[in-house]
């Protein structure tokens, strides 16, 4: 048995986000424990009114390991209307073009594991990262990008993705080995890929999962003790959404309380 069914991490991550959390975070943390909570969690992210909204939903939704359904249809369709031209699509942060390849990996990559996403609007999302793929984007060590690019790369069969998981698991290893990347962050990159392991790298969903419990902080939250309260519960909603991927059997034991 993992260390975190032991250690009830799960259950004392979903209890600090149900004291913590707003309407829509308390339901996401249910939902890890009681499938019959996924359609309200559904209802609730399908009020997005744009591109961003659009792919916020499908990342909760994934997450939850939600694939299908009208409200994710529905959600590919606003993201198809918005990528542009050149296959891409805009950062909220502006036009900043590091910022832009970063967007569009991480959105293709979570359209490519859902089963409405037209070839065509994958092929033009694929060349627009293919030309500007290069292992300099990966080797910086910034994790935010190695999870974009891993998801996609994952998540794709195109001539690059070997070649680029390789690099992204070389560099993932390489920050969490030095303490550049945090537990949290290597096992976002796990859960985004849906992997127990990355090619390239030496480390295995059992070291990030006990390194992840380690990290939890007493209050039973993640994420760093001085920052706001709502950015601890997101982090802990990743760490849960983590855990659901990587040692699922920590949502199937009694709660510590019970």
């Amino acid at each position: 048995m993992s260390t975190s069914s032991q250690d009830g991490v799960a259950w004392r991550a979903r209890d600090f986000v149900l004291s913590h959390g707003d309407a829509l975070q308390r339901g996401r943390a249910t939902a890890f424990f009681d499938a019959s909570a996924r359609p309200s969690v559904c209802i609730a992210v399908a009020r997005f009114a744009d591109a961003r909204g659009a792919a916020v939903a499908l990342a909760v939704l994934d997450a939850l390991g939600m694939r299908r359904g009208a409200e994710i249809e529905r959600a590919v369709e606003v993201l198809a209307a918005a990528q542009r031209d050149d296959g891409s699509w805009s950062d909220s942060r502006g036009e900043d073009d590091d910022a832009r390849v970063v967007a569009t990996a991480q959105i293709a990559g979570l359209l490519a594991k859902t089963p409405f996403a037209r070839p065509a609007l994958l092929h033009a999302a694929s060349g627009f990262l293919a030309a500007r793929w290069g292992p300099e984007r990966v080797q910086g060590g910034d994790p935010v990008a190695i999870a974009a690019w891993a998801q996609w790369f994952a998540n794709t069969d195109e001539e690059l993705s070997d070649a680029g998981l390789q690099w992204c698991g070389r560099e993932l290893e390489r920050g969490f080995r030095t303490g550049a990347i945090d537990a949290l962050a290597a096992a976002r990159v796990f859960a985004r890929c849906d992997a127990q392991s990355l090619p390239g790298a030496r480390l295995g969903a059992d070291e990030v999962v006990l390194s992840l419990a380690a990290a939890q902080a007493d209050d039973g939250g993640f994420g760093a003790g001085g920052d706001p309260i709502a950015l601890r519960v997101e982090a802990t909603l990743d760490a849960l959404a983590a855990l659901a991927r990587l040692d699922p059997r920590a949502f199937r034991q009694s709660s510590p309380g019970d």
